[in-house]
């Protein structure tokens, strides 16, 4: 009855405890995974947007803005017309994957995003003018276009602002034929806002 191995049970026991083991370091593996598939999204997303906000730039910095409205958006694409007021004009079109962007000297540029999507029912504006004493009366007017990464804390309601496009721009109300901009999109004059309700 001296005998030296292992039982049945203790064998049992031994491959249920591996097993364990096993599916805890799949899950920790497949958790690193899943980080660096996201990071690799967000700096590709990033080098998009810097390309992106880049491009935009070179005409507002050059031009002065007249007009800006949203024709041609409906509820699965976001279109942003600029006028200028030299008459040229350049446009931003976002779909739920790729945003494209036509320059005021007819240049074209799209990007994918990747990881995430583009919130195409409308762009928040801010706009805010200033009249000082000195009769120079300027305004400023903010655009974003969320785009909703993979993260749990990005999405609608819930926009972590990091990946939007976001365009920024000072110019004097002499020029701004529309002064009444608060939102761009095809969702804009309904009254309910899913954020809200």
């Amino acid at each position: 009855m001296n005998k030296k191995g292992t039982t049945l049970a203790e064998l049992i026991i031994s491959i249920a405890l591996i097993s364990v083991v096993l599916l805890f370091m799949i899950k920790l593996l497949i958790d690193l995974n899943d980080a660096e598939a996201n990071n690799t999204y967000a700096k590709d997303n990033q080098i998009n947007r810097a390309e992106i906000l880049r491009m935009i730039g070179n005409d507002l910095n050059n031009k002065n803005i007249a007009s800006i409205n949203d024709s041609g958006s409906n509820e699965t694409k976001l279109v942003i017309n600029i006028e200028f007021t030299d008459r040229t004009s350049s446009k931003i079109e976002a779909e739920e994957k790729k945003i494209k962007y036509t320059d005021s000297d007819g240049e074209s540029r799209a990007w994918n995003i990747e990881g995430g999507t583009i919130y195409t029912k409308k762009a928040n504006v801010y706009y805010m003018k200033d009249n000082n004493a000195s009769g120079k009366n300027y305004y400023s007017l903010s655009i974003d276009i969320e785009i909703h990464t993979t993260n749990e804390k990005n999405k609608l309601c819930n926009n972590n602002t990091l990946d939007d496009i976001i365009i920024n721009y000072i110019g004097k109300l002499d020029d701004l034929v529309t002064t009444n901009i608060n939102c761009l999109g095809a969702t804009c004059s309904s009254p309910s806002d899913p954020c809200t309700s």
